[in-house]
């Protein structure tokens, strides 16, 4: 009994293992039926464009086929029962179009064919296409705007804000600053600043304080009419230590090298003026100035640019300005000089480029001259360079005040002259990205009556109380100057500003040297701004040293220096801010001005409490 199962058991199993081989065979011989069915109604669409007497031929062929061969595919596959066959044999065309806009592909959908499925395109393929950009084309079409009504909220003036700044720093440096700022109920903007800054100095008569005071004030005369206001004072009180040993007995005021500045300007603005097709802003400028030995300085200043703009993209500029300035110097004449300069001139706008054609007529106090304007500015074709060329004469009413900014330690000078600078340029500008920008430039410059400044020697010890310069103004010089500007911003917490500027004489007509000019100065200024509570700046400045005469009238150059500078600000609380300072962070006495060293590492640092709602 036992072998009886065993031996059934076995009979069936090999039953059921030809029956599933006969099963998949049958199954076999109906797709392959099918698979030449399909070839079939292949042919018969490509043999669609035979003459009618093959068409009938084939029609009567078709007669006596099967049944089979005459149904639908559609009919034939639900008959069937089987998966839809991919009759598509042509290979598929992939194509990724890269562009500033992104591509929508729809799905695809085959024809006649009821039964076929959409299949989603969701493979990405790179084709990388070069068309240059005059053969692109952008459409805009903005969206449906529904009118709805909106209240404007009104704010509450005055809107007011004071901050008070102090800081104490080595060499009993200290600080103090007072701003406010305010707005009114008429919209009329004021803006008040008074600092005080001190330091004793490391060095015998080192010692000097600063007091400045600034208004700034945006009066509103109508909705687009208004008068902007600014008035200062400028006080600097420093002594003259250079070559002054330590234990000279003098008084302070003989070393005393005072410089006071007042003055004030008007500016009228017309917002309208930019639809009205014109351009009208005149500006003017008042300044007194006291230095040395009772010597004073008056200045008036008035410009007036016009524009009016023609049919087309043309425009005419007018722009009028006179400068007059009055020197006065014990046991000396009064020196009075003025300009009076008109520049009318065609500007034309077109074709990608800016053409600028004039004149200027310019009357000063010694003599009239007739001088070139030519400007010419092209923005290269598929690029984001701009060349800009230029050719005009820039007039310089030199004053006491506008010279001892660029030398404080200058003595009263015995008289002041008219620089001219006639300037042939060539500029390139490059906005690589929109983080990066920089630019190029290079000129060739005639220099008349520029002002150099050289040392004065030869003093008689009991006439000495310091070392001082005078400002020599060279009859005629000709350079070539090279400038460079770099401005890198990576989103709105790191800011990089660089600037580079070379000056070469080719030529000199009077003097030996070009005094006091520096050759090559190097600027750079980084802001970073890590959160909302931090913000730290660098700043990096280099040059090369200018040339002077000694006391045995002996041309030296001073040593080239690098200043390394940096300070931070951290945000304690929505009132209180600290802030920290620190200057010549290499720790070496440059000079700037021979005989006049500079103090080493200077720190100083405070805080900012602010008043405001």
């Amino acid at each position: 009994m036992k072998h009886f199962l065993k031996y059934s058991f076995l009979i069936f199993c090999i039953f059921c293992f030809f029956n599933t081989g006969f099963t998949q065979k049958s199954r076999k011989k109906v797709k392959s039926t099918t698979s030449k069915k399909l070839v079939t109604a292949k042919k018969k669409k490509l043999t669609k464009t035979n003459s009618k007497k093959k068409t009938k031929k084939g029609e009567a062929r078709k007669k006596n086929n099967s049944n089979s061969d005459t149904v639908d595919l559609s009919t034939l596959i639900q008959n069937t029962n089987i998966v839809s066959p991919k009759l598509d044999t042509v290979p598929e065309k992939e194509v990724s179009i890269i562009s500033a806009f992104k591509p929508q592909l729809k799905n695809i959908a085959k024809l006649n064919f009821t039964k076929s499925t959409p299949r989603t395109d969701s493979n990405s393929v790179s084709l990388n296409y070069q068309v240059p950009t005059q053969n692109l084309s952008f459409q805009y079409r903005p969206i449906s705007l529904v009118p709805r009504s909106y209240k404007e909220v009104e704010v509450n003036f005055p809107m007011n804000k004071t901050n008070f700044k102090v800081g104490f720093g080595n060499y009993s440096q200290q600080l103090f600053d007072l701003s406010y700022h305010a707005v009114d109920a008429s919209k009329n903007a004021h803006s008040i600043n008074a600092s005080f800054e001190s330091s004793n100095g490391m060095y015998y008569l080192q010692q000097y304080k600063h007091t400045n005071l600034v208004y700034i004030g945006d009066i509103k005369l109508s909705p687009t009419k208004s008068i902007q206001t600014e008035v200062f004072y400028q006080n600097s009180q420093r002594y003259r230590f250079g070559l002054v040993p330590d234990n000279s007995s003098l008084s302070l005021s003989k070393y005393a090298q005072p410089f006071s500045l007042f003055g004030t300007s008007f500016k009228w603005v017309n917002d309208k003026s930019v639809t009205n097709n014109s351009l009208f802003s005149p500006i003017i400028k008042f300044e007194s100035f006291k230095g040395m030995s009772t010597s004073n300085n008056f200045s008036v200043e008035m410009f007036n640019p016009m524009s009016f703009n023609l049919k087309g993209s043309g425009k005419l500029n007018l722009d009028i300005s006179y400068n007059y300035n009055k020197y006065s110097y014990p046991n000396y004449a009064d020196a009075k000089n003025s300009i009076f300069t008109i520049q009318p001139s065609i500007e034309i706008n077109k074709w990608n480029s800016m053409i600028k054609v004039g004149v200027s007529p310019t009357f000063t106090t010694q003599e009239f001259s007739f001088l070139p304007l030519i400007q010419f500015s092209k923005k290269l074709n598929d690029t984001n360079y701009l060349l800009v060329a230029n050719w005009q004469t820039i007039l310089t009413n030199n004053n006491y005040a506008s010279l001892s900014m660029i030398n404080p330690w200058l003595a009263a000078p015995t008289n002041l002259k008219i620089t001219t600078q006639e300037k042939k340029s060539l500029d390139l500008f490059i906005n690589a990205t929109k983080r990066l920008q920089y630019s190029f430039g290079l000129s060739l410059n005639d220099y008349r009556n520029i002002p150099f400044f050289n040392r004065i020697n030869n003093v008689a010890p009991s006439q000495f109380f310091g070392l001082q310069y005078q400002p020599v103004f060279e009859y005629r010089a000709i350079t070539l100057e090279f400038v460079s500007n770099l401005k890198y911003q990576f989103s709105d917490q790191f800011l990089l500003n660089g600037k580079a500027k070379y000056i070469q004489f080719n030529s000199i007509k009077e003097n030996t040297n070009a005094w006091g000019i520096l050759p090559l100065t190097l600027s750079s200024d980084l802001s970073w701004f890590p959160n909302k509570k931090w913000s730290l700046n660098g700043e990096m400045q280099y040059w090369s040293g200018a040339s002077f005469l000694n006391n045995a009238d002996k041309v030296y150059t001073l040593t080239n220096t690098l200043v390394i500078n940096a300070s931070f600000h951290y945000q304690l609380t929505n009132h209180l801010r600290a802030w920290a300072k620190a200057e010549n962070l290499l720790d070496k006495k440059y000079q700037r001005w021979a005989e006049y060293p500079s103090l080493g590492v200077q720190l100083i640092a405070g805080i900012v409490y602010s008043f405001h709602k």
